[in-house]
């Protein structure tokens, strides 16, 4: 495992002088350039899209742990872009089956191990159901895991990662598993395990400790997991309910174990399917109590538009990405220019 790189005092003279950060560049650029091939192969363009929006898409739940990052701009009321999801959605109409970005997250929460207030997202979007776009998803998980396993053979980059190597073969090779949430949170039980799991009124949190251990319990801390239909009010309120159990949704997080003690482990990536009818939007929001429901009213028209198709998407975190495969502890190590709020940096 990579030891903890981050300092905030002398974050400028280490990017300088450390060979770490050399490679964490050429890593990175790696992922971005493996990911526009695997879209591009997938006929989906890559977007360019704001960074400043009116509306916040992913801390729009009552079991989010994100918080928007708003300002005044204009003496109006704006937010730094949390996810790209909302610009991605329009795009679809205009005869897109696929489209996909590779952008910076703002999110105000407070910084740990596993949050920064900034990091990168590669997010698609694309007409279909969420049983699609997790096989998308798979897909590229596989895609950038392969690739940079031949570049770390080929010392294209070097972390002294060689142990972590039979780890990620098996990634590549085989299928990920799956597992409904409501059998995750009975074996965690059944297992001794629940206090990991957060029991609220309006549904059930999955802690970083339950992730981990639902991890070792279903794929022996061997392979990510899928871990499917969430409860309903625990997720941003434009997931659609499933319709065999209205009270969970088609949504899915995939769950990546840990390869070292204190290695990085838990959710990367998370897709739902989006709700196809407005008054179930709404009704969405009214169950989550979200207040300023007029700033989407233009999400909530689209699903009225003629060329309207049910979509789903997904967006994966690039620091957690990169500090899974290197095994870090910290996601502060897999970025070059970590933005932490509290933390004074020289830069």
């Amino acid at each position: 495992m990579v030891k903890n790189k981050f300092d905030s005092k002398k974050h400028v003279d280490n990017i300088i002088s450390d060979n770490y950060y050399k490679n964490l560049i050429l890593l990175r650029n790696k992922i971005e350039i493996e990911c526009d091939n695997y879209f591009q192969k997938l006929g989906a363009p890559k977007v360019d899209l704001y960074l400043i929006s009116n509306s916040v898409s992913s801390p729009m739940a009552l079991g989010s742990d994100s918080q928007p990052i708003e300002f005044n701009f204009d003496n109006k009321n704006y937010f730094l872009t949390d996810s790209s999801q909302f610009g991605m959605e329009p795009l679809l109409f205009n005869s897109f089956d696929m489209v996909y970005c590779y952008l910076p997250s703002f999110r105000g929460e407070v910084p740990d191990k596993r949050h920064l207030n900034q990091f990168f997202h590669c997010e698609a979007e694309m007409k279909g159901g969420y049983e699609d776009v997790m096989n998308v998803a798979e897909g590229l998980v596989k895609h950038l895991t392969k690739t940079i396993i031949n570049s770390l053979k080929q010392e294209d980059f070097c972390f002294d990662q060689l142990e972590n190597l039979n780890n990620l073969e098996r990634v590549v090779s085989d299928k990920f598993l799956r597992i409904k949430f409501d059998d995750a949170v009975k074996l965690l039980e059944d297992n001794g395990h629940r206090k990991l799991v957060e029991y609220k009124k309006f549904g059930r949190v999955l802690t970083n400790e339950a992730e981990s251990m639902i991890t070792k319990l279903v794929g022996n801390n061997t392979l990510p997991v899928w871990v499917t239909n969430y409860d309903r009010d625990s997720v941003a309120f434009y997931q659609k309910p499933d319709p065999k159990n209205n009270s969970t949704v088609l949504n899915a997080d995939l769950l990546v174990p840990s390869f070292s003690n204190n290695g990085f482990g838990g959710e990367i990536l998370g897709l739902g399917q989006r709700q196809d009818n407005s008054l179930s939007i709404i009704e969405s929001m009214d169950r989550q109590k979200i207040n300023n429901t007029g700033q989407y009213d233009w999400y909530v028209k689209l699903r009225n538009n003629k060329d309207y198709c049910p979509s789903s998407g997904f967006g994966m975190g690039i620091e957690r990405y990169i500090s899974w495969i290197l095994m870090l502890n910290s996601i502060a190590d897999a970025s070059i220019y970590p933005v932490m709020k509290g933390v004074k940096t020289v830069y």
